[in-house]
């Protein structure tokens, strides 16, 4: 079972002005000094058929009320074009999804994150794949969502482009979000999880941090997640 520990960053921020593409409102934010914390990297590809496997690399930390995420994806054929919340194709865009189950018990019921490369969410949480309670427009507000690609845009769309290498997606999740849409306190000592890569039209990359044996692709299965330690 993979493992990644999750830095406790209280005293050790920077204050800088942001885009936020969830409600394309530029606004203060406190962020992590990302240069000292660590990367786990989504490297395997139980469902590869052919292209380049391109890195996927996260990075994850903490304060007292929010989980900061930073996603580095390589990306030569960057893809979006789906621009609202929770809408059921966002995976077919080039994105990362993060899947993980706040009550720090194996196999419990998991929230699903999945952001596109231009920081358009889907999120939502439950047992398993279907039945899922989506988050509200009002809870998502509170997520602050940044793109590289969205920037400078009007529109979080992206077309593939031969100037394409990167996309950078930086997220704060607050607790108190996670805790409204699961109705349950979350575990500050450990979670079990497992992040994804995948989408866009060309080379798509299923690839998944803590590995999936099973033949047919299937994120939604927690019984393969990994372990999130709280630092």
């Amino acid at each position: 079972m993979s493992q990644y520990i999750i830095k406790n960053i209280v005293g050790n921020t920077i204050e800088c002005s942001i885009k936020n593409t969830t409600n394309a409102n530029t606004e203060k934010k406190i962020q992590p000094d990302w240069g000292n914390i660590n990367a786990l990297a989504i490297n395997h590809y139980p469902w590869y058929r052919s292209g380049k496997k391109q890195n996927t690399h996260i990075k994850l930390c903490t304060n007292s009320d929010t989980l900061f995420l930073q996603i580095i994806a390589q990306d030569n054929y960057s893809f979006a074009k789906q621009t609202k919340l929770n809408h059921m194709l966002i995976c077919e865009d080039s994105c990362v999804e993060f899947f993980f189950s706040p009550s720090g018990v194996l196999g419990s019921s998991y929230v699903n994150v999945e952001v596109s490369c231009c920081g358009t969410l889907h999120l939502a949480y439950g047992p398993g794949r279907d039945n899922r309670q989506f988050i509200s427009l009002d809870s998502a507000n509170l997520i602050h969502c940044n793109s590289s690609i969205s920037r400078n845009c009007k529109e979080p769309v992206k077309i593939e482009s031969d100037q394409d290498k990167e996309w950078v997606v930086e997220m704060s999740l607050p607790f108190a979000v996670i805790e409204q849409l699961t109705g349950e306190k979350v575990n500050m000592d450990k979670w079990f999880a497992n992040f994804y890569r995948c989408g866009g039209r060309k080379d798509p990359q299923y690839a998944a941090w803590n590995n999936i044996d099973i033949t047919e692709p299937d994120y939604h299965r927690p019984e393969y997640f990994g372990k999130l330690v709280f630092e």
